[in-house]
């Protein structure tokens, strides 16, 4: 952001294979990366990128191996951070959509299904996620019929539930493809594509959630 250029550093470790459709996420100073499609194959293997080497003008790339068998290989899934843990939520292998939610823990180089509770959203591929405290945000996606996905669902952490939300206004239309953070107890949603009912004035707005309203038990 200094110089405002792009640069290529040269790669070190064992780099991971080209791929779209991935999801990243950062803990401490490394970059982990989960899935994707490559050429037709679904992947399911997990790398880090470790952002200190960038001090030294290197890009250091790690293929973790994990002691147990890893979520299904998949592609659109979302994956968020929390104490020293990864979360991934859906995603496809281009037959099955999933709704199963993951959990990696990066001090105990483990994967767990979790068992979850409440209302358990449906399966979907390309949604936006964001964490705000020990609460991960879904909002859109497609569904395996092909739609384009309206609701807004949270899962709590630290109890495993998940929630769903009713009259909430207005909420941005139904998409997927969109791109979802958030700014201290704000998450916002910017794009996507929906071709089932677009709405003309949604080109470049911002939809907003203010999420200090709730209270999750």
């Amino acid at each position: 952001l200094d110089t405002k250029q792009w640069y290529k550093p040269p790669i070190q470790g064992n780099p991971n294979v080209g791929r779209f459709a991935h999801s990243a996420t950062v803990i401490g100073s490394k970059m982990y990366i989960f899935g994707g499609q490559s050429d037709g194959y679904f992947l399911n293997d997990l790398f880090a990128f470790d952002l200190q080497s960038l001090n030294y003008g290197v890009a250091q790339w790690e293929f973790i191996t994990p002691l147990n068998d890893p979520p299904a290989g998949r592609s659109g899934q979302t994956i968020c951070a929390y104490n020293d843990k990864i979360y991934i939520f859906g995603g496809t292998d281009g037959d099955k959509y999933y709704n199963d939610t993951w959990q990696y823990d990066i001090q105990t180089n483990a994967w767990s299904e979790l068992s979850c509770i409440g209302y358990i959203p449906a399966p979907r591929k390309n949604h936006g996620a964001a964490l705000i405290d020990d609460i991960i945000y879904i909002f859109g996606g497609k569904g395996q019929d092909g739609i384009e996905i309206g609701d807004l669902v949270a899962f709590k952490i630290s109890n495993k539930r998940w929630y769903m939300f009713s009259e909430m206004g207005i909420a941005p239309c139904p998409r997927q493809g969109l791109v979802m953070t958030t700014s201290r107890d704000k998450a916002l949603i910017f794009g996507g594509d929906c071709l089932q009912s677009p709405k003309p004035d949604e080109d470049g707005i911002i939809n907003i959630l203010d999420t200090c309203m709730y209270l999750f038990y």
